[in-house]
């Protein structure tokens, strides 16, 4: 802030209150430091305790992505190889941060409520709104770009850190360009109430990629060693951003390059400020005028199109009609299906655990370079191993479901339980645990029983079906030991208070228990045939004691009754 203060007898000049543009600047980068970026967000949290560094979040996780950027210089050949690489990371992920966490900055419709109704002119809004996006995106790119510039500096010299640094420079405007005009693009062929859940998915996505960078690229770097691959002069290398940066950092510093890549090199320079251009003078005023449409503040806007009801039964209704009972359970069931789809709380916290389970795999893979798929077939040791592991793992996306379906941002809602004439909030518990059990477990069950059946055959169908009905208990176990609590009823902090924490290690330990038994009677099908009607019941049984939960036995979230 202090630096983009430094210009003071410009701004004065240019008719810019300094005092006005300092207060609000220090409040938008207070409330930035207070604001919690994807990783909070997709990360349950355990403490009450208030953000108040996410600045310093940020710029650590930006500063450890450009570590793992270093891994292009492992790639290629020659230089315009390896920055190719690196600058598709680099765009990528500064792309991929920008859509998460910068949407919150640029799609910021406060100002025109809160600063323009007091006396400050117009120059002074604007350049305080311009100058805290350049301190968000300095946050993230200087810090990204900081271990490639070393590197440059140690490989080429002063010379090649400024030629690099200008790259950066052109990239980042570019990406810039990229984002607006993606946002134009979301808002022309979707509703604005759609584009912020889809803003939503792309934080997910982005979460499961930034966990899968650190988990899977240092484990490939091995792999990487001695690849000797080279860009060349190919003609269809000019459709890659990428590529026009690396050859504009080759052609720059060597002062000398074949014809396609002095090409490149002037498209690195020429397009970002064309882009910084159309930016400017034509997507701007469009992206303003739809920034009204997305919290429904448009001044003109007409009375929304009432909506045709659907007609026919709709899936979520059809397995309610199937899997629950007419009433509260009903309830439970149809508000946890369709609370799971809307809260965006809910899926940033649930949903990446399908990324990270799928990234588990593929270390998994990596790790174990001996495994085949024929040890899987004959069911050896190694392939019992993989696939007791493999139906255990799986149960963890179906709890973490159910464990989150309690908590909620809008808690203070729940009286509405209070207010309806139900018995037996227990009936509304299994009604959402069903709901859970639905959407998480049902389809990730069958992908797990066709992959059985494919790859072993019929003689593997006893021990998946063990499998799953094992997790169906695990996930019973866990409601009826600590879910006692109403869908979506509780605040996040609840989870500490009601010592959650304990009774998720007991049920882990259970979790590997009835895992390690499972793989000791694997080749004994009576047993295993026994013991699937045993666990049935058991899920049977505690299903039945949820449904029992009174009143007296809920335990109370953040909500006053």
């Amino acid at each position: 802030m202090k630096l983009a203060l430094l210009p003071g007898r410009i701004y004065e000049r240019m008719g810019i209150d300094q005092g006005q543009l300092k207060s609000i600047l220090v409040t938008k980068l207070t409330i930035d430091d207070r604001r919690p970026n994807t990783i909070h967000q997709t990360q349950i949290k355990k403490k009450e305790k208030p953000i108040n560094a996410a600045t310093i979040g940020t710029i650590l996780m930006s500063l450890l992505l450009g570590l793992v950027y270093l891994l292009a210089f492992t790639m290629g050949s020659d230089e315009v190889t390896k920055l190719t690489f690196y600058f598709s990371f680099f765009f990528f992920m500064l792309a991929s941060s920008l859509i998460s966490d910068f949407t919150s900055v640029l799609i910021d419709v406060r100002d025109a409520y809160i600063i323009l109704p007091r006396p400050v002119n117009d120059k002074t809004i604007v350049t305080a709104r311009t100058l805290h996006i350049l301190i968000h995106i300095s946050k993230l790119v200087v810090p990204m770009c900081a271990p490639g510039l070393v590197t440059i500096i140690v490989l080429y010299g002063i010379w090649g850190g400024f030629c690099f640094l200008a790259m950066v420079m052109m990239l980042t405007l570019f990406t810039i360009f990229f984002i607006n005009a993606l946002y134009l693009l979301i808002l022309k062929i979707t509703t604005p109430k759609k584009f912020q859940a889809i803003i939503s998915y792309v934080q997910i996505v982005f979460a499961i990629v930034l966990y899968a960078s650190f988990q899977i690229l240092p484990r490939l770097m091995k792999n990487f060693e001695g690849i000797s691959f080279s860009v060349g002069n190919n003609p269809l290398f000019l459709l890659f951003p990428s590529y026009w940066f690396a050859a504009g950092f080759s052609a720059f510093f060597y002062l000398r390059a074949a014809g396609l890549e002095w090409m490149a090199a002037a498209i690195s320079i020429s397009l970002p400020f064309a882009s910084l251009y159309m930016v400017i003078k034509y997507l701007a005023p469009n992206f303003n005028n739809k920034l009204a449409l997305i919290n429904g503040a448009s001044p003109g806007s007409s009375k929304p199109a009432p909506q045709k009801q659907k007609q026919g039964l709709s899936y979520s209704n059809f397995l309610s009609r199937i899997l629950t009972k007419s009433g509260a359970e009903r309830m439970g069931f149809l508000f946890t299906w369709k609370m799971s789809a809307r809260s965006r709380d809910f899926r940033l916290k649930v949903y990446p655990t399908i990324g990270y389970l799928l990234v588990y795999v593929v270390i998994i893979m990596l790790q174990s370079k001996s495994l085949s798929l024929n040890q899987i077939e004959d069911e050896t040791r190694v392939g019992k191993t993989v696939i007791v592991t493999a139906l255990y793992i799986c149960s963890y996306l179906p709890m973490m479901a159910i464990g989150q379906s309690i908590f909620s941002d809008k808690y203070k809602a729940a009286w509405i339980y209070f207010t309806a004439p139900v018995k037996t909030p227990g009936l509304i518990i299994r009604g959402s645990v069903k709901a859970s059990i639905s959407i998480f477990f049902i389809p990730m069950a069958l992908i797990v029983l066709t992959a059985g059946l494919l790859i072993v055959g019929l003689k593997v169908l006893p021990n998946i079906i063990l499998g799953l009905t094992n997790q169906l208990l695990l996930a019973c176990i866990a409601v009826y030991s600590s879910h006692k609590q109403l869908p979506f009823s509780a605040h996040q902090s609840t989870q500490r208070k009601t010592g959650n924490f304990l009774r998720g290690l007991i049920i882990l330990l259970a979790s590997g228990i009835i895992g390690l038994s499972h793989y000791l009677i694997y080749s004994f099908m009576p047993v295993v045939i026994i013991y699937i009607a045993l666990s049935g019941i058991a899920t049977w049984l505690l299903l039945d004691s949820i449904k029992n939960i009174s009143w007296s036995r809920i335990v109370k979230g953040s909500y006053e009754v």
